[in-house]
């Protein structure tokens, strides 16, 4: 991680933010189908749960058109990404990923004592153009005889810059059998069908040893119950699922999990209502004169050209919550997740004032 980087440097709200766009939750709240599903759950919180949550496994295999044996869920995906690394390396093993990537990949590689290595992205957003491109030339000639994992958030958190279809299939393609290759998915519902984004699934990628990584935190609106799941080979699912505590997802989590793949009508609404606020926010932005990734998560992220933590203060001040990317080795940015209409404009609002001086400023 680095000295004086730690997890709780880059979560949880500000304290007394009236608008929460630093934790890139849904501002649209979860399926009143999952409230309620949840709800009856409770009745029997005194039994553990389902140790292998089968009925929600097979929800979703069915949502992603691949067979039970090849999902494994946990307490979000980022609870399955800390027992996947250290499954895969162990100390003298490097855990390749771009630079700026998802902060869970660092602290992965910390518990099993592998070498993080990144490769350099393009740097910040300049004037109208966004930052933090990819080059997947690049990673592939950054693998080594010592590479265990390759990671990839796509869209990327906290930069939301993501790889094409064509990227991606190119970099799997090129990544050697015995390597594992992660493909974060968070991201998926709010980039979809936008500027050439493809997931893993609708490319029909194939790889022995590639997995794909999602949540039901973000366009699902489950943050505060933990559910992520993996697919990929059962060979490397099973021992992957092994890893993790027994009843680790509760059952209410599973309840609400469930009821939200059914409610697609309510997804879709958290979608087209994120979608429109993000273009909201970036029209904003444009109009101030400010650098910034239009990326494809619910977020945007914003250059400020000096200092971003005092940035970030003054937003506060304004009862808007942003988040400050210290922890990602970006000392100038912020990241603001899109809210709803009214949280977008107080952002908007807040923002006239805030970053009327930055330097960045065309």
């Amino acid at each position: 991680m680095g000295a004086g980087i730690s997890a709780s440097d880059s979560v949880g709200p500000p304290v007394g933010a009236r608008v929460r766009l630093s934790s890139n939750e849904s501002p649209f709240g979860p399926s009143p189908a999952a409230v309620d599903a949840a709800q009856r759950a409770l009745v029997e919180a005194h039994r553990y749960p389902d140790d292998q949550s089968i009925t929600l496994r097979q929800a979703i295999a069915s949502r992603e058109d691949v067979a039970f044996d090849h999902i494994a869920v946990g307490t979000g995906s980022a609870a399955l990404l800390m027992d996947a690394v250290p499954h895969f390396c162990s100390v003298g093993d490097e855990v390749l990923a771009f630079a700026h990537s998802f902060i869970v990949y660092r602290l992965a590689a910390a518990n099993a004592g592998a070498t993080y290595v990144e490769v350099e992205d393009s740097g910040p957003a300049s004037g109208d153009a966004d930052g933090y491109g990819r080059d997947v030339d690049a990673l592939l000639a950054a693998i080594t005889d010592a590479t265990r994992i390759i990671l990839i958030d796509n869209p990327g958190n906290p930069t939301g810059t993501h790889l094409t279809g064509e990227q991606l299939r190119a970099l799997v393609d090129g990544v050697p059998d015995h390597i594992t290759i992660g493909i974060d998915e968070a991201y998926h519902h709010f980039a979809t069908g936008q500027r050439d984004y493809a997931t893993v699934a609708e490319l029909g990628l194939s790889h022995p040893r590639l997995l794909t990584m999602r949540t039901f935190s973000k366009a699902y609106a489950l943050a505060g119950l933990r559910v992520g799941y993996v697919t990929g080979p059962a060979e490397l699912i099973a021992p992957l699922d092994a890893r993790r505590p027994r009843f680790n997802v509760t059952g209410s989590a599973q309840a609400a999990a469930i009821a939200s793949l059914d409610d697609t009508d309510h997804l879709t609404a958290t979608i087209e209502g994120t979608l429109a606020s993000r273009e909201r926010m970036a029209a904003g932005l444009r109009e101030l004169g400010v650098p910034f990734t239009d990326g494809l998560g619910n977020f945007l992220t914003v250059e400020c050209g000096t200092d971003a933590g005092p940035i970030v203060e003054a937003y506060g001040s304004h009862g808007v919550g942003v988040r400050g990317l210290v922890p990602y080795r970006m000392t100038e940015q912020f990241r603001a997740t899109v809210g709803t209409a009214e949280e977008t404009e107080a952002f908007l609002t807040a923002s006239a004032t805030v970053l009327a001086d930055v330097p960045s400023r065309r």
